[in-house]
């Protein structure tokens, strides 16, 4: 009696599966993108299993963090305590096969794999009883969006490589070597021209959050209060970066960030080139004018060309672009622009006059100025080498490579070290003269005085001591009759005070040179991007960069991705080693360590091509 009623239960928990199953059918759709899988049999494939509740997200809440701090994106209680794992559907058999079927009662549950209902990384599975022939229950691996239907574990598939910089080709032979199915090319570049168009919403809630944490950094910096209507005008760094090495790039990044904050700002990406219209575009034009001029009109608002010109004026447009939008969209004006002086961008900012009479300042990179005293000294080695002129070469007193580089170190320094454009000027001249100094010619008027200089010639002079032979200690001799003629002119160019009254503030464009590095580890350099995975590649980047690696987890979420605690594990464990490893690089041991090491690596090179001669160079042989 007891076995019956048993039965009798079963069977009315399996009707009611039956039937919500069949609800369940009748709101789905077929997924378009369906990928037929090769046969394979259940005992030898893996699945990756998806366990969540699907939410519907309109909106993107980037909360300030403190990077110091160990809080992150979501709280105990946002979190979804769903998760994903990767398991052998052999694994799932053993779990059930102990169960007895709800309709005869007997043991012997087998799971199948149904290839026919394949859709990507999804996978149908049935509980099938091996004796009343009855498939006892089916389900799909992964839930449906609640947004467009779509399986969830897909979209999550692709806005993670997206995320990770892989496109389709990388992405499946990932999933090759974990015995994964895979998705299909068309199945990913759809769904991903669907996450770039909606990336949008995400660019937007991320600048107006910027912006404002921008207004409140500065408010409090200057002790003001601040409408939301109030014109701030602040300092920003501007650089610009391409995608290809060189000056043939199709495509270029141009950003600004604050100087005060450090946060990105605001970004442009350029494109002179467009996949599309390179081959069905051409092969129209081909064909027919007026049926490529027909398809142009409806291809033109997806086309990636938005930039038309040479590659290097790629920085200067964006510049133009940036600056003119500023006060329309963030209320902010750029009146001081801190940039490298390698493009013509700030000519043409302050020749379109974006703010009206209100001027536009420039400071320069102390990083970028330093490198200008090693690039002037190259070249006028190579011009004088063309004329009959040898000033390089092996040589006491000649213009060596390893000279050069302590030249261009003692003009880097003298900038660093002072905060005056007369004490600048003094201090890199006094580095020439001082090198040019001898026991018959000594030429240190410059230097600076007192037992404690760093001139031994002045040290010896304040303690009333004999100075010693300049031979012995001047590390970096030169000779005044072969060199002095050439290298005044350079170092007077290079101690104007215009050029040093930009480099007072001793800023950097490091900021800029970082950002630029979370670009292109998320978007690589060596495989062709288009226009649009640049945009969310750099949209990522700077959620990254402001944020944290957390904003991943926003992003996730906006497009009804899962977000779970292991998301959230690695991505703090990700951002404590990050700031483990900047502290540790922080410290000035650290610091000089390094600089040891890398100086005499160079050294270390520069005596093997030194000794070693001409070894490679195009047709030399």
């Amino acid at each position: 009696m007891g076995r019956l009623k048993k039965r009798s239960k079963q069977l009315l928990e399996a009707r009611k599966i039956a039937k919500m199953k069949n609800t369940v059918r009748k709101d789905h759709e077929l997924d378009l993108d369906k990928v037929t899988p090769a046969p394979s049999t259940p005992t030898n494939s893996s699945v990756l299993l998806s366990m969540q509740t699907s939410s519907k997200k309109k909106t993107v809440d980037i909360p300030a963090m403190d990077i110091g701090s160990s809080s992150s994106l979501f709280n105990d209680q946002s979190a979804k305590q769903a998760y994903r794992t990767i398991i052998d559907i052999s694994q799932i058999e053993k779990l059930l096969s102990p169960l007895l079927c709800p309709y005869c009662n007997a043991d012997g549950l087998t799971l199948h794999s149904d290839d026919n209902s394949r859709f990507g990384l999804v996978l149908k599975l049935k509980l099938y009883c091996d004796n009343c022939g009855t498939v006892v229950n089916d389900v799909f691996t992964s839930e449906r969006s609640l947004n467009d239907k779509k399986f969830s574990i897909n979209t999550s598939a692709v806005v993670a490589s997206s995320l990770c910089g892989l496109g389709p080709l990388t992405f499946n032979n990932f999933c090759e070597h974990l015995d994964l199915p895979g998705l299909s090319a068309k199945n990913f570049y759809n769904r991903t021209k669907s996450i770039y168009k909606d990336a949008e919403d995400v660019r937007q809630a991320l600048r107006s959050k910027t912006i404002r944490l921008v207004r409140k950094e500065h408010a409090k910096n200057s002790n003001s209060a601040l409408s939301d209507d109030d014109i701030l005008d602040i300092a920003v760094s501007f650089d610009g970066t391409w995608m290809t090495r060189g000056h043939k790039s199709m495509i270029g990044v141009s950003c600004v960030i604050d100087v005060l904050t450090g946060y990105v700002i605001d970004f442009e990406v350029l494109s002179s080139f467009c996949q599309t219209c390179s081959t069905t575009g051409t092969r129209l034009k081909a064909q027919s004018p007026a049926l490529y001029k027909e398809w142009f009109e409806s291809h033109k608002p997806d086309c990636d060309i938005n930039y038309t010109g040479s590659s290097g004026m790629m920085e200067t447009h964006a510049a133009e672009i940036l600056w003119r939008r500023s006060i329309e969209k963030f209320k902010l004006r750029y009146t001081t622009m801190l940039s490298d002086g390698d493009s013509k961008a700030f000519n043409k900012v302050c020749e379109i006059k974006p703010y009206g009479d209100v001027p536009i300042t420039k400071e320069e990179c102390v990083n970028h100025v330093g490198k200008r005293m090693g690039t002037a000294l190259r070249n006028l080695v190579t011009d004088c080498s063309k004329k009959g002129i040898s000033l390089g070469g092996n040589g006491v007193g000649k213009l060596t490579q390893q000279t050069i580089k302590k030249l261009s170190k003692y003009y880097t320094r003298a900038i660093r070290k002072h905060n005056d454009a007369k004490q600048m000027r003094n201090a890199i001249l006094a580095s020439m003269y001082h090198n040019f100094s001898t026991d018959k010619r000594p030429m240190h008027h410059l230097c600076p005085s007192g037992a404690d200089s760093w001139c031994f010639y002045k040290s010896c002079e304040a303690k009333n001591v004999k100075p010693g032979k300049h031979s012995l200690h001047i590390h970096t001799p030169l000779n005044y009759d072969l060199l002095a003629e050439h290298l005044k002119p350079i170092y007077k160019r290079l101690s104007e005070p215009q050029l040093l009254q930009r480099c007072l503030l001793g800023s950097t464009q490091n900021a800029n040179e970082s950002f630029h590095s979370c670009i292109w580890n998320i978007c690589s350099k060596s495989r062709f991007s288009s226009l649009k995975k640049v945009n969310f590649s750099v949209l990522a980047a700077v959620g990254q960069f402001n944020f944290g690696f957390s904003f991943g987890s926003e992003i996730k979420s906006f497009f009804d991705c899962q977000v779970s605690k292991s998301s959230q594990r690695l991505g703090l464990l990700r951002l404590k080693k990050r700031l483990k490893n900047a502290a540790y690089k922080k410290q000035q041991v650290v610091k000089r360590r390094l600089l040891l090491r890398k100086e005499a690596k160079a050294r270390k090179e520069l005596q093997f091509i030194e000794a070693e001669g001409v070894s490679y160079s195009s047709g030399h042989f």
